[in-house]
């Protein structure tokens, strides 16, 4: 896989999505697109258009987990097959999470990724494993065994260090999926204003360098949790803040809607070492601990998407 310049994912799926919306944002400049648990929760459960697959499935005696992964599979399939004319072993990847419950289950969760990868069957499909300890080992063995991996749920340059020690000397492809806006909603109300809407920009810039220094010619930065909460910012602010080359950015649809209607391309990564010291030094003056907050931003993410698994398995039991 070879380097390329900046790619636009899509942080949203479903079967309504893949019909009817998806060949229109491939046309528009669109290269990938990432899922989460708590995306498919919102399909599957808050759409009436599963509902003739699910009550078929069930009546096939399909239930709970397996229920779940039998929807998530042909989304997955559909979406690759939509994606297969732009892949080119860096774009034109689907990405589907294993069970966030196995976080701290390094054997299960290589277990589920190989069952999942073989069972969708296609090329272009990356499984999303969290960056955690665990994780770490199952990302390491499933890349050498040629699973393509988003590693999910990065917050901190060390998960972003660990990431590539994992991905070491591998030519499997991988992203290194690091949240940024979660920064922002955490800390901007303890911050100036001109400091406000920077930190989880500043962070991943910390963590693209660390990537871009690595030189790993299988891996990418990708940009994740780029919605926007706050009110004054553009949709596509933390498309535009974070734009450069050899990085992917996905994105919610209103964000991506904002950007591709909008002109500026301006390239803001990378961000110099001694700028994001800089500003890393004044938050920490103002009594932010970010070492601990990475943490903390961690344990909330994994426990977000086990809730929001845990949900699609109750509704579907």
């Amino acid at each position: 896989m070879g380097k390329t310049s900046f790619s636009l994912w899509i942080d949203y799926l479903d079967q309504d999505f893949i019909r009817d919306d998806l060949p229109e944002y491939l046309e528009r400049g669109a290269r990938g697109v990432t899922t989460n648990p708590a995306i498919f929760r919102q399909a599957i459960v808050g759409k009436a258009s599963y509902k003739a697959r699910i009550d078929d499935l069930r009546q096939k005696g399909l239930n709970g987990k397996r229920l779940y992964e039998a929807l998530a599979i042909v989304d997955a399939q559909n979406a690759a097959d939509a994606l297969k004319p732009y892949f080119d072993g860096a774009d034109g990847f689907v990405s589907i999470e294993v069970d966030p419950a196995l976080s701290s289950d390094a054997a299960g969760t290589i277990e589920e990724a190989r069952r999942l990868y073989r069972a969708i069957g296609r090329e272009n499909v990356m499984i999303k494993i969290p960056a955690t300890g665990e994780g770490f080992i199952a990302i390491k063995e499933l890349l050498q065994s040629g699973v393509p991996i988003n590693a999910t749920l990065v917050f901190s340059p060390d998960q972003t260090r660990r990431t590539l020690r994992a991905a070491k000397n591998g030519e499997t492809p991988m992203v290194i999926s690091v949240f940024v806006s979660r920064f922002d909603r955490a800390i901007d109300e303890r911050l100036p204003r001109e400091l406000r809407a920077k930190t989880g920009i500043i962070n991943a810039a910390n963590c693209y360098n660390l990537v871009a220094e690595a030189d790993r010619k299988n891996v990418r930065v990708l940009f994740a949790s780029t919605g926007v909460k706050e009110s004054a910012l553009s949709a596509d602010y933390y498309i535009r803040e974070l734009f450069g080359d050899n990085l992917v950015n996905t994105a919610p649809l209103a964000a991506i809607d904002a950007f591709l209607d909008g002109k500026d391309r301006t390239k803001r990564i990378p961000i110099a070492q001694d700028t994001i010291e800089t500003f890393l030094a004044k938050i920490e003056k103002l009594g932010a601990d970010f070492e601990r907050l990475c943490d903390k931003l961690l344990a909330e993410g994994l426990a977000q998407f086990e809730r929001a698994f845990s949900d699609i398995l109750s509704e579907l039991a």
